[in-house]
C-alpha cells in the first residue's frame, strides 16, 4: 500500500508525544443513587434473580443473561499487527507513547458513560483530514482492553466508508443492507480474532461500498430499530459510531436522535474557530460534547479521507 492511499488521519507522527489527544472532557454530574429496596429481600431462585437484586443494591455490576445473546457467536476476524501498525493504530502493540492519551480518553469516556447510563457516542470532526477515523480505531481497541466490557464500533461515514482498511479486515458486505434490514447482526458484525496483543472485547460492523443516500438512510426510522435490536442482540457497553464530518453534508445532523453524545475530533492546523463553532451548532445543543479531541498529528502529504 502506498503513502498516497492511506486514508483518514494516517499520518506520520514524531517521536515521544506525537499526538496530542483531550483537550477536555466535560465534566458531568452523576445520577442519584437508586434507594435501597424496602422490606425483606427477595429469595434468590436463580442467576437472573441475584444479578437484578446485585444491581438495585449497588453491588459489583452483573451483566445478566441475555434470551439471544449473539456475542458469542460472531465470526472472528485475525488480527494483523503490522498492518495496524502502518495505519497508526497505535493502541494495537502499545508501543508508541501516544497510546496513553487514548487511554485516559477511555477512562474518562466510560465514566461519563456510566454515569449517565448512555452507550452511543458519535465520533465526528467539522472536516475531513482530522483524523476521525484514526481516532474511533484507537479508542475503540483501547476500550476492548477492559474485561467483561463489550465495545462495538460501526462504520457509518457511509459515503467515504474507510474503517475496513484502516483495521485490514475485510468487510462482509454493505453495511447499508444491515440498516435497511436485509441482513442480520449476526451476518454484519464481526469480533475481533485470538490475539497476543490483548485486544479483547471488540466487535466491527465494516462496509465496503459508498451509499449514495446515506443522510436518508441515517435518519430512517428502520436503521433506529436495527440498531435497537442490536443492543438487544449483542449487549455492547459502548458503541462507537465512526460519522462523517459533521460540516460535509447532513447525516451527522440526520443521524443525531440515534445517540447520546458526542466526542469532536478537531485537527490542529486545520480546523478554523469558526467551523468548529458551527459543527457544535449543527449537532445542536442538547447534544452533549464530551470532548473536543485535538490531534496534532503531523499531516501526511497523501491524500485522503479524514
Amino acid at each position: 500500500m502506498s503513502e498516497r492511499s492511506r486514508r483518514d488521519g494516517r499520518r506520520r507522527l514524531e517521536p515521544g508525544a506525537r499526538t496530542a489527544i483531550l483537550d477536555r472532557i466535560a465534566a458531568l454530574q452523576p445520577k442519584p443513587a437508586s434507594p435501597s429496596p424496602a422490606g425483606p429481600a427477595p429469595a434468590e431462585t436463580d442467576d437472573t434473580t441475584r444479578a437484578l437484586r446485585a444491581a438495585v443494591l449497588g453491588k459489583d455490576e452483573v451483566r445478566l443473561p441475555q434470551l439471544h445473546d449473539l456475542w458469542g457467536s460472531l465470526r472472528r476476524i485475525p488480527v494483523n499487527e503490522a498492518v495496524l501498525e502502518s495505519n497508526l493504530v497505535i493502541t494495537a502493540s502499545r508501543r508508541d507513547p501516544a497510546h496513553t492519551a487514548f487511554d485516559l480518553l477511555r477512562t474518562r469516556l466510560l465514566q461519563a458513560l456510566d454515569e449517565h447510563g448512555w452507550k452511543r457516542v458519535a465520533i465526528t470532526s467539522p472536516t475531513r483530514g482530522c483524523g476521525k477515523t484514526f481516532t474511533a480505531a484507537n479508542l475503540a481497541i483501547a476500550l476492548s482492553r477492559y474485561e467483561n466490557r463489550r465495545t462495538v464500533l460501526l462504520d457509518l461515514d457511509l459515503r467515504a466508508p474507510g474503517l475496513a482498511e484502516v483495521l485490514g479486515a475485510p468487510a462482509p458486505g454493505p453495511i447499508a443492507d444491515w440498516l435497511r434490514g436485509a441482513t442480520s447482526s449476526s451476518t454484519q458484525l464481526q469480533r475481533v480474532g485470538q490475539n497476543l496483543l490483548g485486544i479483547g472485547g471488540l466487535a466491527v460492523g465494516l462496509n465496503d461500498r459508498s451509499e449514495t443516500y446515506a443522510a436518508e438512510l441515517l435518519q430512517d426510522p428502520k436503521t433506529a430499530a436495527v440498531l435497537d435490536q442490536m443492543q438487544e442482540e449483542i449487549a455492547p457497553d459502548a458503541v462507537l459510531f465512526d460519522l462523517p464530518p459533521a460540516l460535509s453534508q447532513d447525516d451527522v445532523t440526520a443521524f443525531r436522535s440515534r445517540y447520546d453524545c458526542v466526542l469532536m475530533v478537531v485537527g490542529g492546523g486545520h480546523n478554523s474557530a469558526e467551523q468548529i463553532r458551527e459543527a457544535v451548532r449543527r449537532i445542536g445543543e442538547d447534544k452533549p460534547i464530551l470532548g473536543m479531541i485535538l490531534n496534532r498529528a503531523e499531516e501526511d502529504r497523501a491524500s485522503g479521507s479524514g
